[in-house]
């Protein structure tokens, strides 16, 4: 099963609210996985989520306060695939497009925090559940990256790009694959 995450702002090396900056990106990818939940098969899973799961596994993770709901994880045997395209506003190869920092700070946007020191302090603790892609980034069984020179710059908000260089716009195609074939992950096999 794929889809398609996308991601727009910055993806900082080493930033000095690092919770902040992880949850700020955790919270672009939440819409579009709770959208992503409302079509079939992906609706399956809802069964498996919150405190009024109708089904074991449960597979919520309660941490700060919020509830939260990872789409991939190892009680339904699932794991993930990733082929990332990171498109810069600026040319690819100066000292600062950092790629293997930038995906390590993806990573930890991509799953759930694993203490309430992981969340930032602007997250809402009244959101409801919060969904995230990944239970943990062990489940990431292939990755792929590509960057480019984003050509179209006017795509990108010129204040933003001069504030910040780290601004990237990503396209990430998730392959969703199952680990071991269970009654709970089947709508997943095809």
């Amino acid at each position: 099963m794929k889809f398609k995450l996308l991601y727009f702002g910055e993806i900082l090396i080493n930033p000095k609210k690092r919770a902040q900056h992880v949850s700020d990106i955790r919270m672009q990818f939440h819409p579009q996985l709770k959208k992503l939940l409302e079509h079939e098969p992906w609706n399956n899973l809802t069964q498996y989520m919150g405190p009024n799961a109708k089904k074991n596994p449960i597979i919520t993770r309660h941490v700060g306060g919020i509830d939260w709901n990872p789409i991939i994880t190892p009680k339904l045997k699932l794991i993930a695939e990733l082929d990332i395209q990171m498109l810069h506003p600026e040319i690819i190869g100066v000292p600062r497009s950092d790629i293997d920092n930038r995906i390590k700070t993806l990573f930890d946007g991509l799953r759930c925090p694993q203490n309430e020191h992981e969340i930032g302090q602007n997250v809402p603790r009244d959101a409801g559940p919060i969904y995230t892609l990944l239970d943990d980034d062990h489940l990431i069984t292939k990755i792929s990256v590509n960057t480019s020179h984003l050509l179209s710059s006017h795509m990108f908000d010129p204040e933003l790009v001069k504030a910040s260089p780290d601004c990237v716009f990503m396209m990430i195609d998730v392959n969703l694959r199952v680990a071991e074939g269970t009654l709970e992950n089947l709508p997943f096999m095809v």
